[in-house]
Formats: structure tokens, C-alpha cells, sequence
């Protein structure tokens, strides 16, 4: 069979302009990844146990060592100018990461370091333009819209720093720090279902941690806020308040004032585990199709597989009577440990196009 020669070089050109992308690219690449020898690969791993046990000399001598044997990797000096940072060595860390700006292969991480850098050193315009640029490079970068809602923070322009989340959480709602922070703000600014929602989530996607535990009371007060304003209103007379949700956040409030009663007596452990249960039930009749919500889903699976009591009692029962929940928990050892299982194999991961907003 015969071919054209056309054709021939035709298909060699494209052969050849495959390979030189994919080297090209190949080349871009090596520049990001971490250790190409074995012995590159141990002194990063060995840098990085120094940071996390906060021995920042060693770990600054490790990086200096692992930059001399790679030095074009950005990772190690990003990684370095952060250890500075952390180290008080301010005038290191600028010398360190500012050229790394400029660099193609900058990641998010870079600006970041760089904004918290700028910022520490009282460059409030060098952090700025730090993050917009990281931003404006990487617009779905959650971690960005946390730093600069922390930029704004240690400027007192909170109702900025809020937006700056918001923002983060509708562009990268897998991004769990920006709910953290905002569950703070909207419980201290009295918009206490805000807190609620927002605190769920987090803790759904860092469960075992000390911000986990904070958070968890956050909600757990909030909920006895929440539920008192709601008696509030319609002891003033205000029934119609919540009637004809628009949005959200009405449809949420108005399903919770429809069962004010389930909590006569206050919060506690076993009333707020019914008036959950009540809003999922009457929220997947009304409102699921109207406003899909992950949180809302994944408590409805945990009650379909018969976690939702003892996933309430690992919320709530320790902060409401600590000796009975742990007489709860030693009775219930079993299903606690399946529980734990579930849970731990079952994390909730937000979704895209659920982003939902305070009015």
C-alpha cells in the first residue's frame, strides 16, 4: 500500500509538534515537582518534619542544603521563604520569595507566602497586589480568597474580609477554611443560622481537630440563638415574618419557625436531634428541589443508614451533659465504632453551583 508523501509529512509534522509539546511541557513541570533524586526527595521530607515540630533552624539549614542540589525548583525556595516567616526572618523571606512572583510556574501557595510576607513587614500594598495577582492567576483558588479575607482582617475591614470568603467558598467550595472563619464572624454579627450552616459543613471536612471542637459549640449555641429569636418574633406578633420564602436562607428559616415547639423546654441533646430530623423531612418535601444543598443530602443519607442519632451525639452530646454522653457512648460502643467507620470513609465534599448567601 502506498501513501503519499504528502501526507507523510504531513503526519510527521504532527508527530513531531506532539513530542516537542510534550517535552516542553515535561520541562515546565520538572520545575514543580518535588525531588528529583532520592536524596532531594528525603532532605524535603526531612525539611518538612522540622516545620511541623517548629525546629525552624534545622529546617531552614535542610532547605538551604536541598536548593543548592536542585536549585530551579520553586518549591524549595517558596518553601523556605515560608519557613523564614515563621522563623521572624522577615528581610530572608522577601529576598526568598519576591522574584518567585514573577516565575511562570508560581502556584497558589506562592502567593500566598508572599501576601503573608508583604503584610508582616507592614507592605500592605506589596500584600495586596500579592494576592490579586495570585488571585487573578488562580480565580478558583480558595486558599487565596482566605488570605486575602485575612489581609483585610488585620486591616479591621472585616465586612471586607467576610465578602473575601464568601467569595472563596462560592469559587472553591471544597476549601474548608473559609467556612471556619466565617462561622466565627456571622455567630459574633448575631446571624446565627450562618453559623450554623457554614460551621456543619467545616466540620464535616475537619472533624478531628481543635477548630473542630470550637466550632461545634459555636453551632451548638447558635442553634438555642437561633431557635430564641425565632419564639421572639412570634411573641411580637410577627407571624407572617418568614411567610413566601424568596431565597435560601428564607426557606431554611421559614421551615425551622414552622417547628418553634419541637424545642419547648430549651435546647438539649434530644430535642435538637428531633428538630433536626423534623426540618430534613420537611425540607426534602418542600424546598430539596428548589435549593440542592450537599449538608442537607448527606444528613439525609446519614438517617437513611441509621447514623443520624449517634452522629447528632457526636456533635452535641459531649457540649450539652458530658457524663451522659459518655454513659451514652460506653453503652452504645458498638455502634459508635461503626459510626467512626462510616463517617471517616463518608466524608461530605461540597458541591459546585450550591453557593448560598446571607441576605
Amino acid at each position: 500500500m502506498e501513501f503519499s508523501s504528502k501526507f507523510v509529512n504531513s503526519d510527521m509534522r504532527t508527530i513531531l509538534t506532539l513530542l516537542v509539546t510534550f517535552f516542553a511541557l515535561t520541562a515546565s513541570l520538572a520545575q514543580t515537582v518535588v525531588g528529583a533524586t532520592e536524596e532531594t526527595r528525603d532532605l524535603y521530607a526531612s525539611a518538612r518534619q522540622y516545620l511541623q515540630k517548629g525546629d525552624y533552624a534545622n529546617c531552614i539549614m535542610v532547605y538551604n542544603q536541598v536548593i543548592q542540589l536542585e536549585p530551579t525548583n520553586l518549591i524549595y525556595r517558596r518553601e523556605l521563604a515560608h519557613a523564614y516567616l515563621l522563623q521572624g526572618d522577615l528581610v530572608r523571606a522577601n529576598k526568598m520569595i519576591s522574584p518567585l512572583l514573577k516565575a511562570e510556574e508560581a502556584d497558589e501557595e506562592t502567593f500566598q507566602v508572599a501576601c503573608k510576607v508583604f503584610a508582616g513587614m507592614k507592605k500592605m500594598d506589596d500584600a495586596k497586589e500579592a494576592i490579586n495577582k495570585g488571585i487573578s492567576k488562580f480565580p478558583n483558588a480558595g486558599i487565596l480568597y482566605k488570605e486575602k479575607g485575612d489581609l483585610f482582617t488585620t486591616q479591621k475591614k472585616y465586612e471586607d474580609a467576610s465578602k473575601a470568603w464568601e467569595k472563596g467558598i462560592e469559587k472553591d467550595p471544597r476549601y474548608h477554611l473559609n467556612y471556619y472563619n466565617l462561622t466565627k464572624v456571622y455567630y459574633f454579627t448575631k446571624k446565627y443560622y450562618w453559623a450554623i450552616y457554614y460551621g456543619e459543613i467545616f466540620v464535616n471536612m475537619e472533624s478531628f481537630s481543635a477548630k473542630s471542637q470550637e466550632v461545634k459549640k459555636i453551632i451548638y449555641e447558635s442553634y438555642k440563638f437561633f431557635m430564641a429569636e425565632l419564639n421572639n418574633v412570634a411573641l411580637e406578633g410577627k407571624t407572617n415574618r418568614y411567610e413566601n420564602p424568596k431565597n435560601f436562607e428564607g426557606a431554611v428559616i421559614k421551615t425551622f419557625d414552622n417547628l418553634r415547639n419541637v424545642v419547648t423546654g430549651g435546647i438539649n441533646i434530644d430535642n435538637i436531634a428531633m428538630l433536626r430530623i423534623r426540618f430534613l423531612l420537611d425540607w426534602n418535601k418542600n424546598y430539596a428541589m428548589t435549593y440542592p444543598s450537599e449538608l442537607f443530602d448527606y444528613q439525609q443519607r446519614m438517617l437513611q443508614n441509621g447514623y443520624f442519632e449517634t452522629y447528632n451525639e457526636w456533635y452535641f452530646g459531649r457540649l450539652d451533659k458530658e457524663k451522659q454522653y459518655t454513659n451514652w457512648a460506653q453503652q452504645h460502643n458498638a455502634l459508635m465504632n461503626q459510626f467512626d467507620n462510616y463517617f471517616r470513609n463518608n466524608k461530605m465534599i461540597p458541591k459546585d453551583n450550591q453557593y448560598y448567601h446571607t441576605n
